[in-house]
């Protein structure tokens, strides 16, 4: 917390849902979240940001280890895969 605010004026919520798409070499990411009981759609906000590539994976992994899961690891391609664009 940053001095000589009160706590009122930090950003806390709760995560409802999120959306991600490709935005050239970066991904958009449109998170929503609220602070209370949805009962309207002024109740739910909404953020967007632009992450690299990069920032993705070290977000994605982050969050995999605070949950305590490990990242799935991806299947090499097969022989049949590489020589045909599989």
């Amino acid at each position: 917390m940053t001095q000589g605010k009160d706590s009122s004026d930090e950003n806390f919520g709760i995560l409802l849902g999120w959306n991600s798409s490709p935005a050239g070499e970066r991904i958009a990411l449109k998170m929503q979240s609220t602070r209370k009981i949805v009962e309207s759609e002024e109740d739910v906000r909404e953020y967007r940001y632009f992450l690299s590539k990069e920032q993705a994976v070290q977000l994605g992994n982050y969050l995999y280890t605070l949950a305590g899961e490990t990242a799935p690891i991806r299947k090499k391609r097969g022989l049949i895969e590489r020589l045909f664009g599989g």
